[in-house]
Protein backbone atom coordinates (compact mmCIF):
# COMPACT_ATOMS: atom_id res chain seq x y z
CA UNK A 1 0.00 0.00 0.00
CA UNK A 2 1.23 3.25 -1.10
CA UNK A 3 0.97 6.25 1.71
CA UNK A 4 0.01 9.73 1.63
CA UNK A 5 1.65 12.76 2.45
CA UNK A 6 0.50 14.33 6.00
CA UNK A 7 0.17 17.49 6.92
CA UNK A 8 1.16 16.47 9.99
CA UNK A 9 2.78 13.24 11.91
CA UNK A 10 0.80 14.18 15.32
CA UNK A 11 -2.29 15.42 16.04
CA UNK A 12 -1.92 19.32 16.33
CA UNK A 13 -1.62 21.76 20.14
CA UNK A 14 -3.97 23.15 21.33
CA UNK A 15 -2.77 26.66 20.60
CA UNK A 16 -2.59 25.71 16.86
CA UNK A 17 -6.28 24.59 17.20
CA UNK A 18 -6.41 28.05 18.70
CA UNK A 19 -4.81 29.35 15.61
CA UNK A 20 -6.40 27.54 13.03
CA UNK A 21 -10.03 28.73 14.28
CA UNK A 22 -9.16 32.15 14.87
CA UNK A 23 -7.09 33.19 12.03
CA UNK A 24 -8.95 34.44 9.13
CA UNK A 25 -5.93 33.18 6.48
CA UNK A 26 -6.48 29.91 4.50
CA UNK A 27 -3.37 29.72 2.83
CA UNK A 28 -1.40 26.66 3.34
CA UNK A 29 1.45 28.56 4.88
CA UNK A 30 -0.51 30.55 7.18
CA UNK A 31 -2.16 27.61 8.60
CA UNK A 32 1.36 26.02 8.61
CA UNK A 33 -0.11 22.83 6.66
CA UNK A 34 2.74 21.12 3.94
CA UNK A 35 2.72 18.48 1.46
CA UNK A 36 5.32 17.39 0.40
CA UNK A 37 6.66 15.65 -3.08
CA UNK A 38 8.11 12.61 -3.25
CA UNK A 39 11.60 12.38 -1.29
CA UNK A 40 14.90 12.63 -2.80
CA UNK A 41 17.11 9.48 -2.85
CA UNK A 42 20.14 11.70 -2.27
CA UNK A 43 20.47 14.66 -0.10
CA UNK A 44 23.26 16.92 1.13
CA UNK A 45 23.49 18.17 4.43
CA UNK A 46 25.39 20.75 6.08
CA UNK A 47 26.38 21.50 9.50
CA UNK A 48 27.32 24.98 9.79
CA UNK A 49 30.17 25.40 12.52
CA UNK A 50 30.82 29.29 13.06
CA UNK A 51 34.24 30.82 15.30
CA UNK A 52 36.01 28.69 17.79
CA UNK A 53 33.75 28.63 20.57
CA UNK A 54 32.68 25.16 22.00
CA UNK A 55 29.75 23.44 20.09
CA UNK A 56 27.85 20.67 22.12
CA UNK A 57 28.22 17.36 21.52
CA UNK A 58 24.45 17.05 21.94
CA UNK A 59 23.37 19.59 19.05
CA UNK A 60 25.33 17.22 16.98
CA UNK A 61 23.14 13.86 17.94
CA UNK A 62 20.54 14.86 15.01
CA UNK A 63 22.63 15.17 12.80
CA UNK A 64 23.38 11.18 13.18
CA UNK A 65 19.69 10.83 13.49
CA UNK A 66 19.36 11.95 9.68
CA UNK A 67 22.14 9.78 9.18
CA UNK A 68 20.32 6.35 9.94
CA UNK A 69 18.20 7.11 7.49
CA UNK A 70 21.04 5.97 4.66
CA UNK A 71 21.60 2.76 2.82
CA UNK A 72 24.58 1.98 4.73
CA UNK A 73 23.05 2.73 8.12
CA UNK A 74 19.96 1.32 8.00
CA UNK A 75 21.97 -2.15 6.27
CA UNK A 76 23.15 -2.65 9.54
CA UNK A 77 20.48 -3.02 11.42
CA UNK A 78 19.38 -6.52 10.30
CA UNK A 79 16.30 -3.97 8.71
CA UNK A 80 13.49 -5.76 6.86
CA UNK A 81 13.27 -6.00 3.38
CA UNK A 82 11.06 -3.07 2.74
CA UNK A 83 12.99 -0.61 4.80
CA UNK A 84 15.79 -1.47 3.37
CA UNK A 85 14.76 -1.02 -0.06
CA UNK A 86 13.10 2.42 0.71
CA UNK A 87 16.40 3.23 2.54
CA UNK A 88 18.39 7.03 1.00
CA UNK A 89 20.96 6.10 -1.15
CA UNK A 90 23.12 8.69 -0.17
CA UNK A 91 23.37 11.29 2.65
CA UNK A 92 26.41 13.53 2.10
CA UNK A 93 27.04 15.76 5.31
CA UNK A 94 29.49 18.44 5.35
CA UNK A 95 30.70 20.60 8.03
CA UNK A 96 31.09 24.10 7.48
CA UNK A 97 33.09 27.35 8.33
CA UNK A 98 34.53 30.35 6.67
CA UNK A 99 37.95 28.86 5.44
CA UNK A 100 37.07 25.63 5.06
CA UNK A 101 40.01 24.32 7.34
CA UNK A 102 40.70 22.88 10.45
CA UNK A 103 38.55 20.99 13.16
CA UNK A 104 35.95 22.78 15.02
CA UNK A 105 35.84 21.88 18.97
CA UNK A 106 33.00 20.58 20.62
CA UNK A 107 32.21 19.51 23.66
CA UNK A 108 33.47 15.79 25.82
CA UNK A 109 36.66 16.93 24.40
CA UNK A 110 35.94 16.49 20.76
CA UNK A 111 36.62 17.93 17.66
CA UNK A 112 34.95 17.89 13.83
CA UNK A 113 37.28 17.95 11.04
CA UNK A 114 36.12 20.85 8.87
CA UNK A 115 35.06 20.03 5.05
CA UNK A 116 34.24 22.79 3.36
CA UNK A 117 34.13 26.46 3.46
CA UNK A 118 31.42 29.20 2.91
CA UNK A 119 32.89 29.49 -0.75
CA UNK A 120 33.23 25.90 -1.69
CA UNK A 121 29.73 24.48 -0.41
CA UNK A 122 27.69 23.09 -2.52
CA UNK A 123 23.73 23.67 -2.39
CA UNK A 124 22.32 21.96 0.35
CA UNK A 125 19.29 20.38 0.80
CA UNK A 126 19.21 20.51 4.88
CA UNK A 127 21.45 23.25 6.54
CA UNK A 128 21.53 22.32 10.35
CA UNK A 129 22.95 25.36 12.77
CA UNK A 130 23.98 23.79 16.03
CA UNK A 131 23.90 26.15 19.01
CA UNK A 132 27.41 27.53 20.78
CA UNK A 133 28.24 28.79 23.75
CA UNK A 134 28.84 32.05 22.19
CA UNK A 135 27.27 35.51 22.21
CA UNK A 136 29.22 36.97 19.12
CA UNK A 137 27.53 39.17 16.62
CA UNK A 138 27.53 36.93 13.77
CA UNK A 139 29.95 37.83 11.03
CA UNK A 140 29.03 39.58 7.78
CA UNK A 141 30.62 36.06 5.38
CA UNK A 142 28.70 33.52 7.88
CA UNK A 143 25.46 35.65 7.43
CA UNK A 144 25.99 35.91 3.59
CA UNK A 145 26.11 31.98 3.75
CA UNK A 146 23.02 31.39 5.10
CA UNK A 147 21.02 33.51 3.42
CA UNK A 148 22.40 32.65 -0.11
CA UNK A 149 21.33 28.54 0.86
CA UNK A 150 18.04 30.00 2.49
CA UNK A 151 17.11 31.79 -1.00
CA UNK A 152 18.00 28.35 -2.85
CA UNK A 153 14.83 27.27 -4.14
CA UNK A 154 15.45 23.78 -4.10
CA UNK A 155 16.60 23.79 -0.22
CA UNK A 156 14.34 21.60 2.09
CA UNK A 157 15.11 22.96 5.35
CA UNK A 158 16.72 24.82 7.54
CA UNK A 159 17.13 23.43 11.35
CA UNK A 160 18.15 25.59 14.35
CA UNK A 161 19.56 23.53 17.48
CA UNK A 162 18.94 25.12 20.86
CA UNK A 163 20.87 28.45 20.44
CA UNK A 164 22.03 28.01 17.28
CA UNK A 165 18.72 30.18 16.54
CA UNK A 166 20.26 33.43 17.66
CA UNK A 167 22.57 32.78 14.60
CA UNK A 168 19.45 32.40 12.28
CA UNK A 169 17.73 35.24 13.49
CA UNK A 170 20.55 37.82 13.07
CA UNK A 171 20.38 37.33 9.14
CA UNK A 172 17.12 38.47 8.65
CA UNK A 173 15.54 35.03 7.40
CA UNK A 174 13.22 35.06 10.94
CA UNK A 175 11.34 38.20 10.21
CA UNK A 176 7.49 37.91 10.17
CA UNK A 177 8.27 33.74 10.52
CA UNK A 178 7.54 31.67 14.02
CA UNK A 179 10.64 29.89 15.64
CA UNK A 180 11.17 28.67 19.17
CA UNK A 181 14.46 29.12 21.25
CA UNK A 182 15.65 28.25 24.76
CA UNK A 183 13.39 29.06 27.69
CA UNK A 184 16.57 31.30 28.80
CA UNK A 185 17.08 33.45 26.29
CA UNK A 186 13.18 34.00 24.80
CA UNK A 187 12.97 37.13 26.87
CA UNK A 188 15.65 38.99 25.04
CA UNK A 189 15.46 37.41 21.69
CA UNK A 190 11.63 38.66 21.96
CA UNK A 191 12.96 42.24 23.24
CA UNK A 192 15.77 42.25 20.43
CA UNK A 193 13.96 40.79 17.47
CA UNK A 194 10.27 41.43 17.87
CA UNK A 195 9.31 41.03 13.96
CA UNK A 196 9.71 37.12 14.76
CA UNK A 197 6.74 35.37 16.42
CA UNK A 198 8.75 33.67 19.26
CA UNK A 199 7.18 30.21 20.46
CA UNK A 200 7.06 29.54 23.93
CA UNK A 201 7.48 25.67 22.15
CA UNK A 202 9.62 22.72 22.18
CA UNK A 203 10.13 23.01 18.48
CA UNK A 204 8.31 25.06 15.98
CA UNK A 205 8.38 25.13 12.35
CA UNK A 206 7.05 27.64 9.89
CA UNK A 207 7.60 26.79 5.56
CA UNK A 208 11.04 25.23 5.55
CA UNK A 209 12.55 26.39 8.87
CA UNK A 210 12.50 24.79 11.49
CA UNK A 211 13.87 25.57 15.09
CA UNK A 212 14.39 23.99 18.64
CA UNK A 213 14.35 25.16 21.90
CA UNK A 214 17.29 22.58 23.23
CA UNK A 215 19.48 20.07 21.72
CA UNK A 216 16.99 17.00 23.07
CA UNK A 217 13.91 18.78 21.94
CA UNK A 218 15.51 18.80 18.28
CA UNK A 219 15.33 15.26 18.43
CA UNK A 220 11.67 15.34 18.36
CA UNK A 221 11.65 18.32 15.75
CA UNK A 222 14.22 15.87 13.27
CA UNK A 223 11.97 13.18 13.96
CA UNK A 224 8.91 15.25 12.87
CA UNK A 225 10.49 16.09 10.24
CA UNK A 226 11.83 12.11 9.26
CA UNK A 227 8.32 11.31 9.26
CA UNK A 228 6.99 14.47 7.14
CA UNK A 229 9.03 14.50 4.70
CA UNK A 230 10.24 11.04 4.12
CA UNK A 231 6.26 10.12 3.95
CA UNK A 232 7.06 7.54 1.14
CA UNK A 233 9.58 5.83 2.87
CA UNK A 234 7.78 5.12 6.22
CA UNK A 235 9.38 1.68 6.56
CA UNK A 236 13.28 2.70 6.34
CA UNK A 237 12.03 6.12 8.57
CA UNK A 238 10.49 3.66 11.50
CA UNK A 239 12.96 1.05 11.06
CA UNK A 240 15.67 4.05 12.00
CA UNK A 241 13.67 5.51 14.60
CA UNK A 242 12.96 2.78 16.24
CA UNK A 243 16.44 1.45 16.28
CA UNK A 244 17.32 4.97 17.96
CA UNK A 245 14.86 4.20 20.78
CA UNK A 246 12.06 6.61 19.44
CA UNK A 247 8.85 5.86 19.88
CA UNK A 248 6.47 4.15 17.45
CA UNK A 249 3.20 6.11 15.96
CA UNK A 250 1.01 3.64 17.01
CA UNK A 251 2.66 4.68 20.86
CA UNK A 252 1.69 7.97 20.33
CA UNK A 253 -1.95 7.43 18.59
CA UNK A 254 -2.51 4.83 21.46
Amino acid sequence: MTSTPRGYTQLPSQADLFYFCTTLSTSEEDLNIHHYPPSKSSLKIGVLLLGQERIQLLDLAPVDMLAMIGRDRISQLNAPEPALYQAVDELDIRYINERGEGASPVTSSTRIPVTNSFDNSPELDILIIPGSFSADELPVSASEFITTQASNPNLIAIMSISSGVLSLVQTGVLHERRAAAPASQLAHLQQRYPETSWQETRWSRHGNLWSSSSAMTAMDMVTAWMREYFWDRSEAVECALTAAGVAGLEEYDG
